[in-house]
């Protein structure tokens, strides 16, 4: 099970159809999973909801976090093979930071789609990790991969770092760029589960994706320009 080309190139892409597609079980299920569970405890529903949507705002934190951190470094996950050599920060710990900070988004925002949601973006985002995992291993038994594969867990991060350290500045302001959304859903789901107001955490969530769109509109056109020169 490899990823082709395009499941490669157009990653956040296939991630969004999974997440609209998972958002669309709305129309079938009207209540998302949290609610579904809680609505019959009078008593301590509020408390319940706050506890379960604040476990999804750390794993989304969490999340954030990761790929931000991951973003900064050159990587297995962000970069071709051949730049194992430039390996370092998050990577000195686990192989694939990008990978197990998308389980932890899909866990979080996992929380506000419909049971039947929750399980198509679940699915979804294991397959889509599965098929790159393939894509990323072909070869790597070999030549400078070999080292590096035996030293640094998968998915699991060490408590201390498993490769030298190559002495690699981060780049912070680009990372922070693309992991906009990221941050911007962080902060909405914290700010529901403190209010739990659905209006308020739909509005905020819009005005993430949006500000990430708009500071990550040069790559699309740069993307875009690329493919059209011969």
């Amino acid at each position: 099970m490899r990823a082709t080309d395009f499941e490669y190139r157009h990653q956040t892409l296939l991630r969004m159809l999974v997440v609209g597609l998972a958002l669309l079980t709305y129309v079938i299920e009207p209540d998302d999973i949290v609610w579904a569970a809680v609505r019959n405890h009078t008593t301590y529903r509020a408390l319940l909801e706050r506890l379960v949507f604040g476990t999804g705002a750390f794993l989304i934190v969490s999340s954030a976090l990761f790929q931000t951190w991951a973003s900064a470094y050159a990587g297995l996950d962000a970069a071709s093979e051949s730049q194992v050599l430039a390996c370092d920060g998050p990577y000195r710990y686990v192989q694939h930071p990008l990978y197990l900070g998308r389980i932890f988004f899909a866990l979080g925002i996992g929380l506000l789609a419909p049971a039947l949601g929750t399980v198509i973006l679940l699915t979804g985002e294991i397959v889509l990790i599965l098929r790159l995992l393939g894509r990323d291993y072909v070869g790597s038994t070999a030549g400078v991969l070999r080292p590096y594969r035996e030293q640094v867990p998968r998915f699991l991060p060490s408590l201390r770092p498993r490769f030298p350290a190559r002495g690699f500045a981060g780049h912070w302001r680009e990372a922070l760029r693309k992991e906009a959304s990221k941050w911007g859903l962080a902060v909405t789901m914290i700010v529901f589960t403190l209010t739990l107001q659905d209006r308020i955490a739909e509005i905020l969530a819009s005005v993430s994706v949006l500000i990430w769109f708009v500071l990550n509109m040069p790559d699309f056109m740069r993307s875009r320009g690329s493919k059209k020169q011969p």
